[in-house]
């Protein structure tokens, strides 16, 4: 991870924290937060060069929720770890 400490961005990311980061000339946002019927929520967004909702899931843990979003292949084909060293973390 460009500008940042990978082991620290995952842990924000399981603690549901918002992060953004930029991969490829894109901006994404990433959080997830306890819906009110206690549900856990998580989402990735796409914020330039539009901004689009490319993911949610609800109902699971936090960590099966970090789990799914790790493994889908987000990032052109690649998942979040096959993509992080190319990434910047842009908010920290």
């Amino acid at each position: 991870m460009i500008n940042g400490n990978i082991d620290e961005f995952v842990d924000k990311l399981l603690g549901g924290e918002e992060v953004i980061y930029t991969y490829h000339g894109k901006k994404y946002f990433s959080q997830g937060y306890t819906l009110e019927n206690g549900d856990y929520h998580f989402e990735l967004q796409m914020w330039e060069p539009t901004t689009k909702l490319l993911w949610e899931i609800n109902g699971y843990t936090k960590q099966e929720s970090l789990n799914a979003f790790l493994k889908e292949p987000f990032f052109d084909g690649k998942t979040f770890w096959e993509a992080e060293k190319e990434m910047e973390w842009v908010d920290f």
